[in-house]
């Protein structure tokens, strides 16, 4: 109870502590529910965004090849552009009866629905290349996080079933976004052969970077661009011929033994995960993508 006395030229004051007690505590009984209720209410949206499919005791070391000792090899497409030409890269895969692993941004596919949707319909997989094309190093752990999961669930919207597959923008990799993905339940996908095809070298040169340093488990890293188009042909005629099959990184990793050590990039040494999850030691440099 609040009582207030005048003495001389001063006022007394006195509070009473158990009320305003009293006071503070139905305050903070009133914030626990509102944090409670907002938890409620945002449950579903983390539910369905870190529930991804788990991979049991995979490696959280990037992949950059399949089995060494299976003549198979997967063909990926990074997605941020290429609309226009996309369209003939999906008629000539159906032609020649391949499916290949697209790995697109969410900016993209908010903008292209149908192509992505028809990516899945004709059987490709559909991975996931982050919500925009950021450069992951420089992401803060929460952005980095968000980066995946962003377009996880603008994806599961899309095709429902996206390939729990990372292709991380810019091709940066380091131990924090490798540990950063597969704690989200992603692989991260990097590559074998790599076309360079962003800087439009001729068909021929891309032609032969392919074939020219095929391997058994590789993976070949493309975009949509016309000469890679024109390309396909010759790449996957050529492929076919030295006895490779092309399949998708999804299938390509199912082939490999699950006893096998974790792949290692080609010319270098394995990767072994020796450090706390949350350090960024480096990974081997790989070349600038966009």
């Amino acid at each position: 109870m609040n009582k207030a006395a005048q003495g001389g030229d001063f006022w007394v004051v006195c509070i009473s502590v158990r009320q305003v007690g009293r006071r503070l505590g139905v305050m903070v009984l009133i914030f626990v529910w509102l944090v409670s209720l907002v938890f409620a209410a945002t449950l579903p949206y983390w539910r369905s965004s870190v529930d991804v499919m788990g991979l049991g005791s995979v490696s959280i070391d990037p992949v950059y090849r399949g089995d060494s000792g299976k003549p198979l090899i997967s063909l990926t497409v990074n997605v941020d552009w290429g609309q226009e030409v996309l369209p003939a890269m999906l008629t000539t895969l159906r032609d020649w009866d391949v499916k290949v692993t697209f790995f697109v941004t969410g900016r993209w596919a908010k903008q292209y629905p149908d192509l992505v949707k028809q990516m899945l319909k004709e059987g490709h997989e559909v991975g996931n290349h982050g919500m925009r094309h950021d450069h992951p190093q420089q992401l803060s752990d929460w952005d980095l996080t968000m980066l995946i999961l962003d377009n996880h669930k603008l994806l599961i919207s899309l095709v429902e079933n996206p390939a729990p597959l990372f292709a991380p923008p810019y091709g940066e990799v380091d131990r924090r976004i490798a540990a950063t993905a597969r704690a989200l339940g992603y692989r991260t996908i990097m590559w074998t052969i790599d076309t360079i095809d962003w800087q439009e070298p001729n068909v021929e040169t891309t032609v032969n970077r392919v074939l020219n340093k095929a391997q058994n488990g590789g993976i070949v890293l493309m975009h949509p661009k016309p000469n890679t188009i024109k390309a396909l042909p010759q790449i996957i005629e050529g492929l076919r011929r030295k006895g490779y099959q092309l399949l998708p990184v999804g299938k390509l990793l199912n082939e490999m033994d699950n006893k096998d050590t974790p792949s290692e990039p080609t010319n270098q040494s394995t990767l072994r995960y020796t450090g706390s999850l949350r350090q960024a030691d480096s990974l081997p440099a790989t070349t600038c993508h966009i």
